[in-house]
């Protein structure tokens, strides 16, 4: 670990993919934290303040509060930034290299699930966005509890250039009939939504097998949509309060919307929905 860490140590050695990770913790209990929030970093110091900020305003959600910080080969200070916490918030750093959102996104899901058994729920929280509310977290995890769900999607408010657009991606109970679904990806598809699925304010059980596609743009949408399309009656959506606040200024979001393969990832992604749609005999 870098010298900006010294402060942290309850080392452990943890299998992610068949690699061996080290890992070090601000204190000893936080590897047995219930709540996982996992955020991924990569080169985004700045931005990350403000996210671990957001997080430690949070509401404390029942059974322990954990935040697993992975770092994806950045060149910045990242860790200075994660040094301010160690004393406000539980902290667990590594460093991996795994080169795409989708992988560090799935490092994440098995190191809690190899590292952190008495975990419930896995919180994602990217680096360059923040909570939304003090009771978004808690208020995820209360409601997938009551359900007994296995995952929990939310709803975001929208931030561009450090301003809070007026215009908001709530998430209805709507998303829970394959129909409008089907039509919120057709318009993505199509280039013309309005607003996207609510992919970014998603809570996991561990163990429970989902894990991003490895498709270079959309990956969240098209494991969202997996959830939505298939396996709707294990979950519960979050229409209040709203999850987080999401960056449109994204750095691979905004060179996404500039690629081909922005469009092509959403429209493979709306052809594969409708196969699942009649699979699940949704549609005809």
């Amino acid at each position: 670990m870098t010298p900006e860490l010294a402060g942290f140590g309850h080392a452990r050695t943890v299998s992610v993919a068949g690699a061996l990770v080290a890992a070090v913790a601000s204190e000893p209990h936080v590897w047995n934290s219930e709540v996982v929030v996992a955020v991924n970093v990569h080169d985004q110091a700045g931005p990350l303040a403000r996210c671990l900020e957001s997080i430690a305003r949070q509401e404390r959600p029942a059974g322990g509060l954990g935040v697993l910080v992975i770092d994806d080969g950045s060149s910045d200070d990242w860790a200075v930034t994660v040094g301010r916490f160690r004393q406000r918030l539980p902290l667990i750093v590594c460093r991996m290299q795994c080169g795409s959102p989708s992988r560090a996104r799935n490092a994440a899901l098995s190191f809690v699930d190899e590292a952190m058994r008495n975990a419930r729920w896995v919180a994602r929280l990217d680096a360059d966005d923040c909570f939304s509310t003090v009771h978004s977290l808690a208020a995820a995890c209360e409601l997938g509890d009551r359900r007994h769900a296995h995952w929990v999607l939310g709803g975001n408010r929208l931030v561009r250039d450090g301003r809070l657009l007026e215009r908001e991606n709530p998430a209805t109970d709507a998303l829970l009939q394959p129909v409008d679904v089907l039509s919120v990806l057709r318009s993505m598809a199509e280039g013309t939504a309005g607003n996207e699925l609510p992919s970014c304010n998603l809570l996991l059980r561990p163990r429970a097998g989902w894990r991003y596609p490895e498709v270079w743009s959309a990956e969240d949408h098209w494991l969202v949509a997996d959830l939505l399309l298939n396996h709707a009656p294990s979950g519960a959506v979050l229409t209040d309060p709203l999850y987080c606040d999401y960056n449109l200024g994204g750095d691979v979001t905004a060179a996404n919307r500039r690629s081909e393969r922005y469009l092509a990832s959403r429209q493979a992604l709306f052809a594969q929905a409708q196969a699942w749609a009649v699979r699940q005999g949704h549609v005809r």
